[in-house]
């Protein structure tokens, strides 16, 4: 498959991306903001959604144009807007990720401490969206509109410039590799194929510090993805755990041991002995007690309701993180010249901001009703129409 035709395969899957990912996000975002007892787990499956919708509705198609012009967006406004947004809003989609991971393990490992809260939720996302804010506008500055000259001499690897951060698509040569030549004091070679497109360049910092800033940025998103495997192993170990705890007092309570059996009836005998036998005054406490007893079994069923019903979140979560990067991997992997570049498997990192909708719909009860509900209510109100 040559140039052009992978191309058309991208513009082909990435509009069916930010087709299905806008309209699934939007129901996404619809439901869950309707919910009237929100909790931290739907905030943050709020922003999440609203992260990938805006992927879905502005970034995927600003991206299309991108790679149809061959990154030659023709002003260093634009350009820079491009890598703000695609450095932007793929780490706070990220970040979100870590997030929901830590609050599912003190959701489950540590349920009495109430470490997130509703309010330390939203104040989480603010956190978050102003730091992927930044790091985007930091990259947005390294780059701009090439002016210098491109060196054929000059090999990098299967790359026409160093790719600065992820997600950028290191752009493939032809032939021969190519990369700017930053020395060079000449300018406006406009017979280069390669002039005039949207590159790293060193006006506002020095190529020291981009280097540096690209490294970093990938280590950054090499400790999330281990932050959340650990806290995700964290959660399972604590899963196992409980279970083993509860098979073992099923078993005890079915088959007790004769020496407990003992025990209990000698305490018994030794308490008719010492007190003689229960008058009927005393009725009304072993009743208290029946009733204490019940409230304690009620509030056990209540909390292992709430355990399991948080299990099922976690793991529902856990698949959208497992999609996510399996998603990010391989593009991740490119930019860093670790794997051969492919166009057309670099971008199906996107396919992470359309599945979450549908993992929703699997692995979501509540979530499948609901749009049963919203599916009826349409078809009633285009039927009366």
């Amino acid at each position: 498959m040559d140039d052009r035709d992978q191309k058309l395969v991208v513009y082909v899957m990435q509009s069916i991306f930010s087709v299905i990912g806008t309209v699934g996000n939007s129901l996404v975002l619809y439901i869950y903001f309707r919910k009237k007892e929100k909790s931290t787990s739907s905030i943050f499956i709020l922003a999440l959604a609203a992260a990938d919708f805006f992927t879905c509705l502005l970034i995927v198609p600003f991206n299309i144009i991108t790679v149809s012009l061959d990154y030659k967006h023709g002003y260093d406004a634009v350009c820079r807007l491009y890598m703000f947004l695609i450095t932007g809003g793929v780490p706070f989609a990220t970040l979100i990720m870590v997030a929901i991971a830590f609050d599912r393990y003190f959701c489950i490992c540590h349920p009495f401490l109430h470490v997130i809260t509703i309010f330390r939720a939203k104040l989480i996302i603010f956190i978050l969206f102003t730091f992927a804010g930044i790091l985007g506008i930091m990259v947005a500055l390294m780059y701009g509109i090439n002016d210098t000259i491109l060196d054929p001499s000059s090999q990098s690897n299967n790359s026409c410039f160093s790719n600065m951060s992820f997600p950028y698509e290191p752009v493939t040569c032809n032939s021969t590799s190519y990369k700017v030549n930053a020395s060079s004091p000449e300018e406006g070679d406009s017979s280069n194929p390669y002039h005039g497109m949207c590159s790293p360049n060193y006006d506002i910092f020095n190529k020291d510090f981009v280097l540096l800033f690209s490294k970093i940025h990938a280590i950054l998103y090499l400790l999330m993805f281990i932050f959340v495997v650990v806290l995700y192993s964290l959660i399972y170990r604590e899963i196992h755990i409980r279970r083993a705890r509860k098979a073992k007092r099923k078993r005890s309570s079915l088959y007790p041991s004769q020496s407990c059996a003992h025990e209990a009836s000698m305490g018994e005998t030794q308490m008719t002995l010492m007190h003689g036998p229960m008058s009927d005054g005393n009725t009304e406490e072993p009743t208290k007690n029946g009733h204490s007893s019940k409230r304690r079994k009620i509030g056990a069923t209540l909390k292992e309701k709430q355990f399991y019903a948080n299990i099922r979140t976690a793991a529902m979560l856990f698949i959208v993180t497992i999609v996510f990067l399996i998603a990010f991997l391989p593009a991740l992997l490119m930019t860093q010249e670790l794997i051969p570049y492919n166009i057309v498997i670099f971008y199906t990192y996107f396919v992470y901001n359309t599945a979450n909708p549908v993992i929703y719909s699997f692995m979501n009860q509540s979530f499948r009703i609901e749009l049963k509900n919203l599916y009826s209510k349409m078809c009633k109100g285009s039927w009366k129409h």
